[in-house]
């Protein structure tokens, strides 16, 4: 049996990125029905900003609740370690993440080995996921206690890393220095892409830009008709985080300006929100955030198409 399933207790190796507003339980319950993992992002189902831990973890129970009305399958919510969580969301919703039963804990950020211990002693199955992922990094997660891990190339849309190896590269390296499973993540939006991790050494995907390119993804038609239309030459890559960390977006005035001000020395321009931009469908309002091979993706599908495509590599001999 692939072992990435085996772990997470689901039948395909597909792990639905979770994307910052526009993940929602309708998707992750539609990607855990059809067979993969679906991972509820923060703020998901939220309808309006909601400041404070207290609303937020309230907010994201009836998150919970409401996917386990619509799915009986296993699916993981997305968390930080607490150096990437000075005010204590994260850690207020891995407690909650207990109390509500809800097994995996998808982690972004830099490995916490003593974090990724008391997760584990807590009964959690955890995804590791290194903003950017590093061989070093792979091992101590993996001594740590680590289930997965999780090679994210620049390749991938969202926060990208500020290392510029590819998501061949580095599901090839990791895959070669330990022993637990890992997934490829970034640009992985077709079986063709999912076959490439495949050959490198993956055993299941982290997909995030098909999955915003579904049916049941919440992004608004606006976001997706963007994102479908652009020509990839015209995508725009921006420095952020002091050097740490860059997006790459469709070309709007977020990214103009960002690109613009990294050619001035300002290496932290803002990025916008994702609330006005991608949820409400506001290209200039935010970042609409994709892979460098969105093009290759031809239509807007349901959950289950894309999670039987990009499972089937995994499936065959």
């Amino acid at each position: 049996m692939n072992r990435v399933c085996e772990i997470l207790g689901i039948t395909k190796p597909v792990i639905q990125a979770p994307m910052a507003w526009i993940t929602s339980s309708n998707l992750v319950a539609a990607v855990s029905n059809a067979g993969g993992l679906g991972v509820l992002g923060t703020s998901a189902d939220f309808t309006e900003i909601v400041k404070g831990v207290e609303e937020t973890v309230e907010e994201m129970r009836k998150t919970i609740r409401r996917t386990k009305e619509l799915t009986d399958k296993p699916f993981g919510i997305n968390v930080f370690p607490k150096a990437a969580d000075p005010y204590g969301f994260s850690e207020a919703t891995i407690r909650l993440a207990k109390e509500e039963g809800v097994k995996v804990l998808v982690v972004a950020g830099n490995v916490s080995a003593d974090e990724i211990k008391a997760w584990k002693n807590d009964g959690f199955i955890v995804i590791m996921r290194e903003p950017n992922p590093t061989v070093r990094g792979a091992i101590e997660a993996e001594k740590a206690g680590a289930d997965i891990i999780v090679a994210t190339g620049c390749d991938e849309g969202g926060c990208m890393p500020s290392l510029t190896s590819g998501t061949t590269a580095v599901t090839a390296l990791l895959s070669e220095y330990v022993n637990i499973p890992v997934l490829a993540a970034g640009g992985i939006v077709n079986e063709k892409m999912a076959l490439a991790a495949k050959v490198v050494g993956a055993e299941g995907v982290f997909a995030g830009t098909r999955s915003i390119l579904s049916k049941e993804c919440r992004a608004a038609e606006a976001t997706k008709a963007d994102i479908m239309a652009t020509h990839p030459d015209d995508y725009i890559v921006f420095t952020q985080m002091n050097g740490n960390a860059r997006w790459r977006t469709t070309p709007h005035k977020h990214g103009i300006e960002g690109l613009e001000a990294n050619k001035h020395g300002d290496l932290n321009p803002p990025s916008g929100s994702f609330f006005y931009g991608m949820l409400k469908g506001d290209p200039d309002a935010g970042v609409n955030t994709v892979a460098n091979v969105t093009s290759l993706i031809k239509s807007i599908d349901n959950c289950e198409d894309i999670v039987n495509e990009l499972s089937r590599p995994f499936e065959e001999g």
